[in-house]
């Protein structure tokens, strides 16, 4: 470890501060922004603090190293003040249809029927072009891969900005710099057009993915070859929301597990034939080759060059603490790609690890000295992976409560009671990557294999569904800054006072906690900026009948007008004070859903009124799309241009299915369609998996199959009905089936609101 030397006496090692100091002079620059002197300001006190009470005795000149520190924060901001305003591509400015030429720059990323891919562009309209272009498109039958070819005529739009979450940021932080969903075609130009290495590394990944589904059953095997290669294809939808709820998903994330189960696995076998100082060293030749093969995500690239740092030092003979080489990487990698700063994998990969390299060993040692653990057996065992699950959740908290919104209450006790699983199913994984080709290993796994990553499904599973398992959190930025600065503190306190019960590792010094401090600090800053600027969907109180509201960015559009009896108007009046609706969608014609109609063109300005064959409605079908902005668009799903049979005869059966997208979330509206209806949707293909639902023709027993509502699983259930309806709508037998989601029902809560910001979802009734 580098060190600095005046007059003959050895310095606190300067490297790590440097370094540190860097990395607190960007995320400065990112939280702040403004003027330089404003960064400078919060490098200078931070460096102070550090110089003057970690380096009270040790340093031998602290002025020096404090202006360089300074310095170096300095640079720190002024790097990422060059990277966000470099200009970005023409492409940032394009908009509408245009003739794109791209290559794909990783397998897409598979949901239902679904691909997201990311382009690096080549042509726009034959004129050449760069930038990356993020397209989502229907699933192929022939999977594209990295490397692959394509041409598409799309929609460009520019990436759409968020409240609580800058999505455009985030993209450019990874090259993207435009999106386009559902292009009008498009087709395969070339395959595997990169180097020939890098096209031989993607066919082993797809060798092994392949073997892997061979040999175990779903969602055994997504789970598997998640947790080897990272998410590269597909996950049943059940397991990937029962990992985010447990906060279990970044055991999918390749990072340093992964890198230290190869390194570990290829050094022991070398050192069968050579020195274990050469096998370290060849085994280092490893990693380039598998940050290629599993994709260089931040958290796997923050993992290979802290390995290459650690297996360094051993062959060396130094004994480094291991969250100096935390700091090495996040420097390295934000002084190569300062705009990484925005990314949530690289936020939440940097947290994660400083809790397990900071926080866990103090929460160790002093947990066993209470206890009187000694270093050997089962319990110590035990207690070691509480304190990393505790370390890390405690760590990243703030971070995922301010990208996501919500906070797993079963984090800990789950990372704790699948640690066990999660090593067991990696060997598995790494049989059936290596041997499920061979009939008789698949079928030995098939049959013997799957009962470790069958009993991480199931314990996710159940831990899952316990009441409260997740909570929706909302604080404010001084909170998440309060919330590192005591965990530094209790860091710094414990690994002072505690004995290293289970020494395996340096204890946490001050300056360790200050570096987790700055650090993590500012990442919390960096994401969070909460706003009231929104999307809504607010299903009205409209009485036995159906008037759904979708707001944002100033555009309102209507779906289904209600009753005669004209209760829409008071119902909007009770939402808003806007007098006038850019659209008006009516899903059939039934008076229930249509009725209103007239009296809200008497009252409100109507732009345009749509609907399927309903006499001065403009056609609306099947694959039309309203775009109230650039995150929120309402999809026609059904029915067909064609019905499809007995499924859509009836007026009921023939409303149409429609589908608000406000960023990733997803509110589902089937108007009144019943079981036939429903049983088409199921069978069609399509991606009915919801986040919110307006239970079908108002909770009717007629309506919500239970194929239909395992299809949709959503999180919140909404039946619009009277009070006292004749129909006996909702059906209590109905609103059995959807057990589980949280329920409203207008007759009894009143407009019911849905509030999202593209990410994160809240819900709100009237009473």
């Amino acid at each position: 470890m580098a060190g600095a030397r005046i007059e003959g006496r050895a310095l606190l090692p300067a490297l790590p501060l440097v370094a540190a100091s860097f990395i607190a002079g960007t995320v400065g620059g990112a939280v702040l922004g403004g003027p330089w002197w404003a960064t400078l300001l919060v490098a200078t006190l931070g460096a102070g603090v550090v110089v003057l009470v970690a380096g009270r005795s040790a340093l031998g000149a602290p002025l020096v190293l404090l202006v360089a520190l300074v310095a170096v924060a300095a640079a720190g901001h002024a790097r990422l003040e060059e990277a966000e305003s470099r200009p970005p591509p023409p492409l940032a400015r394009l908009s509408g249809t245009h003739d794109v030429v791209g290559v794909v720059r990783s397998d897409p990323r598979l949901s239902g029927t679904l691909a997201r891919l990311d382009l690096r562009v080549e042509t726009i309209d034959g004129v050449e072009h760069g930038g990356g272009l993020r397209l989502t498109m229907p699933a192929p039958h022939e999977p594209l891969r990295e490397g692959d070819r394509i041409a598409v005529t799309a929609e460009i739009e520019r990436a759409p900005r968020f409240d609580d979450f800058d999505y455009a940021a985030f993209l450019r932080s990874r090259g993207i710099h435009a999106v386009a969903a559902y292009p009008d075609r498009w087709n395969l130009l070339d395959r595997d057009t990169g180097n020939d290495v890098a096209d031989a590394l993607r066919r082993l990944r797809g060798w092994a993915l392949d073997n892997v589904e061979r040999a175990l059953p779903e969602p055994e095997a997504s789970l598997a070859a998640g947790m080897l290669l990272g998410r590269q294809r597909t996950m049943p939808a059940g397991l990937e929301d029962d990992l985010r709820r447990t906060g279990t998903t970044h055991l999918l994330v390749v990072s340093g597990q992964n890198v230290a189960l190869l390194l570990g696995t290829a050094i022991a076998l070398l050192t069968a034939v050579i020195s274990r100082r050469r096998a370290a060293l060849l085994a280092l030749a490893l990693l380039p080759g598998y940050v290629v093969l599993v994709g260089a995500e931040p958290p796997v690239v923050r993992a290979a060059i802290m390995a290459v740092g650690i297996a360094l030092a051993a062959v060396t003979g130094r004994r480094t603490p291991g969250w100096i080489y935390l700091v090495y990487a996040l420097a390295i990698m934000l002084a190569l790609r300062p705009l990484l700063v925005r990314d949530v994998a690289f936020q939440l990969s940097a947290t994660a690890t400083a809790g397990v390299m900071l926080v866990a060993p103090p929460l160790r040692d002093w947990a066993a000295s209470r206890l009187r653990v000694t270093a050997e057996g089962g319990t110590a065992a035990l207690l070691e992976a509480g304190a990393i699950a505790l370390g890390a959740a405690l760590a990243v908290l703030p971070v995922q409560a301010a990208s996501f919104g919500t906070v797993s209450l079963v984090q800990v006790p789950a990372n704790v009671v699948v640690a066990p699983l999660y090593e067991a199913t990696l060997l598995v994984a790494v049989a059936a990557a290596l041997l499920g080709w061979f009939e008789p290993v698949a079928g030995l796994l098939h049959l013997a294999g799957m009962y470790a990553p069958a009993a991480f499904v199931a314990i996710v599973g159940v831990l899952a569904e316990l009441p409260a398992a997740v909570v929706d959190v909302r604080a404010p930025l001084a909170v998440g800054a309060a919330w590192y600065a005591v965990l530094a503190a209790g860091a710094w306190v414990l690994g002072r006072r505690e004995p290293a019960a289970l020494q395996s590792g340096a204890r946490t010094g001050f300056a360790g906690a200050v570096a987790l401090r700055l650090g993590a600090a500012g990442l919390w800053l960096a994401v969070l900026a909460p706003s009231d600027d929104v999307a809504s969907v607010t299903v009205l109180d409209v009485g036995q009948g159906q008037a759904v509201l979708v707001r944002d960015g100033g555009a309102s559009v209507l779906i289904d007008a209600g009753p005669p009896d004209g209760a829409v108007l008071r119902a909007l009046a009770r939402v808003t004070d806007a007098r006038s609706l850019d659209a008006v969608v009516l899903s059939h014609d039934d008076a229930d859903h249509a009725g209103g109609l007239r009296e809200l063109e008497r009252r409100l300005r109507v732009g345009v009124v749509l609907g399927d064959g309903i006499a001065g409605a403009e056609p609306f079908d099947i694959g039309d799309r309203i775009r109230l902005t650039g995150r929120t668009t309402i999809e026609v799903l059904s029915p067909p241009v064609v019905t499809a049979g007995r499924a859509h005869r009836g007026d009921n059966n023939r409303s149409l299915v429609l589908l608000v997208h406000v960023g990733e979330v997803r509110v589902l509206i089937p108007a009144d369609i019943e079981a036939d209806a429903e049983t088409w949707l199921v069978g069609s293909g399509l991606r009915l998996r919801a986040d919110a639902l307006v239970l079908p023709h108002h909770g009717s027993k007629s309506s919500s199959s239970p194929a239909f509502v395992e299809a949709v699983s959503p999180r919140v259930a909404i039946a619009s009905a009277g009070a006292g309806n004749r129909h006996g709508h909702p059906h209590p037998d109905v609103l059995a089936r959807y057990d589980g989601a949280l329920l409203f029902r207008t007759d009894e809560h009143g407009d019911v609101t849905l509030r999202s910001d593209g990410v994160r979802l809240w819900v709100r009734s009237a009473r």
